[in-house]
């Protein structure tokens, strides 16, 4: 439904990855200089970037379909996860951009775990009341 929390936290994601595409791609020659990396590393941090924000905007819109909606949720935390890996494992040199950027990715994960918890207490309510039934 959408006035839940879960659907709060999905819009919070979805404004931090429209935030972070915004940033690299029209600030692209200033913002994304701060990763000492070659060009490939960049595309991949956007490439990753509009995969969870499209992750992110599907589970959005499948609020009747709670499993699906966990499921990509699922999915995302393991993209965000793998992403913060190769984010922590391949820069070269860190600054305030990179720790903004790990930062804004570790929220993202803990909005996403947030809002499989609350769908679930959800699933789990419906079910309590299909039981009294």
């Amino acid at each position: 439904m959408l006035y839940r929390i879960q659907t709060l936290y999905l819009l919070i994601s979805i404004f931090i990855y429209s935030i972070l595409i915004y940033f690299l791609c029209s600030l692209n020659k200033n913002l994304m200089n701060f990763i000492e990396c070659n060009f490939y590393f960049k595309k991949t941090i956007l490439i990753f970037l509009i995969i969870c924000l499209f992750l992110s905007i599907l589970s959005f819109f499948f609020f009747h379909q709670k499993k699906l909606q966990i499921f990509f949720n699922k999915i995302n935390i393991l993209t965000n996860t793998i992403h913060e890996g190769i984010l922590f494992f391949s820069c070269f040199k860190w600054n305030k951009y990179t720790l903004i950027m790990f930062l804004f990715f570790t929220l993202c994960i803990s909005l996403l775990y947030l809002t499989n918890r609350a769908i679930k207490k959800d699933i789990e309510l419906i079910n309590s009341i299909n039981r009294i039934r």
